[in-house]
């Protein structure tokens, strides 16, 4: 049977642009992507494995939430 792995990212934008103003990825802040856009950042997941699946949107902080999956690879 197929298991998965998944990682939620939160990911707060600017105002005005794409660009990001935090991004945490399962809690744990990925600094190094301040100032990239969201689009970098979903493309960069897809390149290693990650498909999303889901995404929501808090429109009183306007943060973005984005859950992915990828195979599970078992030993």
């Amino acid at each position: 049977m197929q298991k998965w792995e998944y990682i939620l990212v939160e990911a707060s934008l600017y105002s005005f642009g794409d660009k990001l103003i935090s991004i945490y990825v399962n809690s744990k802040e990925w600094r190094e992507w301040k100032n990239k856009t969201l689009y970098q950042l979903v493309n960069y997941l897809g390149d290693e494995g990650w498909e999303l699946i889901t995404f929501s949107h808090n429109s009183k902080s306007e943060d973005k939430y984005l859950v992915f999956k990828r195979p599970k690879i078992t030993i």
